[in-house]
């Protein structure tokens, strides 16, 4: 993150302005898929793997990468489902194989297992290579909240 930024959440391709809102707007843009790097500012790891993960995204044109310190914008946490740091979440939007649209339950969390911190990177690199999206016609609708989980839902659900 820019020194003296206020906003938590910075895309790795574009620079955001605000941080929930702008999270909750990338899910509505034409991507492919959020992949978001989510860190701590207490966390040496998230420091020693950022530029790898800023590596990784110049190897995914379609999709936003974006990063988001836990503590500046713990409702993007929570909605990810993030439990440690550093951790990657892979939410792809639009169209399965099948037809059928990529949902909540088709987000990926990748975290240190065992303290292998080593590993989130090219873990959420071989998740991000198994997942095929298609594009879907028209205009992305807001995710809904959803008062049963305190977390967010696509419309279509």
């Amino acid at each position: 993150r820019p020194s003296g930024s206020s906003a938590c959440l910075v895309a790795v391709k574009e620079e955001l302005q605000d941080d929930f809102a702008e999270y909750e707007a990338m899910k509505t843009s034409k991507t492919s898929m959020m992949v978001g790097f989510y860190t701590g500012h207490f966390s040496a790891a998230s420091k020693m793997y950022r530029d790898q993960f800023e590596a990784m995204s110049k190897s995914y044109p379609k999709a936003t990468f974006y990063t988001c310190d836990i503590d500046d914008t713990p409702l993007a946490a929570y909605d990810a489902e993030v439990t440690e740091v550093p951790s990657v979440v892979i939410q792809p939007l639009g169209l399965k194989p099948d037809g059928s649209f990529y949902d909540k339950t088709d987000m990926v969390v990748v975290s240190p297992e065992l303290a292998q911190f080593d590993q989130v990177i090219p873990r959420a690199k071989a998740a991000l290579d198994a997942i095929e999206v298609f594009e879907e016609e028209g205009a992305r609708k807001p995710w809904q909240f959803d008062p049963a989980t305190g977390t967010t839902l696509p419309p279509h659900q």
